[in-house]
């Protein structure tokens, strides 16, 4: 009858030990989505993926105070993606505690809103004088691609400007001007057809600021259904732009509208 008793212990012992390792320590996250503009709560889709990328969870935070719950493993890493139709996707890596016991964890993200006629982007894309983009806003042209293409509902209009550059008319020769001078001013402009009169210096102003409109365009090309989402507004200034602006932004890019969408 001892042996069996032992047997008993020994056998409940081994299911107690069972339970309490299927009783794993856990981490709730409690978490407070908010504008990063107003701190005001915001109601958005989330989705949870460990590191390698596999989705875990998905959910939506609170619309009236912007919360929500995960409940996640104690040191492990997790990547949380928030999108919504009005919302910037953002992703930010969540690295919880490794600790031992049951832990309640809050935290605050911050995600944009997008409004109507908000300011996304604002360039120095352009050297004065050029039509070229500069490497790094290609790049930040690049960005804004990707960006596009991650909210499908968003639609922009891009603002090419040129107050950075010095349009003014060409003095006569004999008026002040040094032949030299004159000619590395007239490089600027493509020859005029073979008795035509000269551009005109809007004619001039026009062609130069299309040149830097058709370079954003070309960098912007990779954005799904661009031509119905981009709208590129060429800014022409009053001429003639004596005194170039040189901090002045040549590409600024706003938001035109945000509209819901079923993917």
């Amino acid at each position: 009858m001892q042996r069996i008793g032992t047997l008993l212990l020994l056998g409940w012992l081994a299911a107690s030990a069972s339970a309490s390792a299927q009783l794993s320590v856990v981490v709730l996250l409690r978490g407070t989505v908010v504008d990063s503009t107003t701190g005001t709560p915001v109601g958005t889709e989330f989705e949870l993926r460990d590191l390698s990328g596999k989705r875990l969870q998905m959910g939506r935070s609170d619309s009236r105070t912007g919360s929500f719950e995960l409940v996640l493993q104690p040191g492990q890493s997790y990547v949380l993606t928030f999108r919504g139709y009005n919302v910037l996707r953002k992703s930010d890596t969540v690295r919880i505690p490794a600790v031992r016991e049951y832990t309640e964890l809050p935290m605050r993200f911050s995600v944009r809103v997008l409004r109507k006629g908000m300011e996304l982007l604002r360039l120095h894309a352009f050297d004065p004088g050029s039509t070229t983009l500069r490497p790094q806003a290609r790049q930040q042209l690049e960005e804004l691609v990707q960006l596009l293409n991650r909210n499908r509902s968003l639609r922009v209009s891009v603002h090419v400007a040129m107050l950075d550059t010095r349009f003014v008319d060409e003095p006569a020769p004999g008026k002040g001007t040094s032949p030299k001078s004159s000619s590395r001013k007239r490089s600027r402009t493509a020859p005029a057809p073979s008795g035509a009169a000269p551009p005109t210096l809007l004619e001039r102003a026009q062609q130069f600021l299309q040149a830097r409109a058709d370079a954003v365009a070309k960098a912007l090309a990779g954005v799904r259904d661009g031509e119905e989402r981009i709208r590129i507004v060429p800014e022409l200034p009053p001429l003639p732009i004596a005194r170039p602006l040189s901090v002045a932004p040549t590409v600024t890019v706003f938001v035109d509208d945000v509209r819901e969408l079923v993917e």
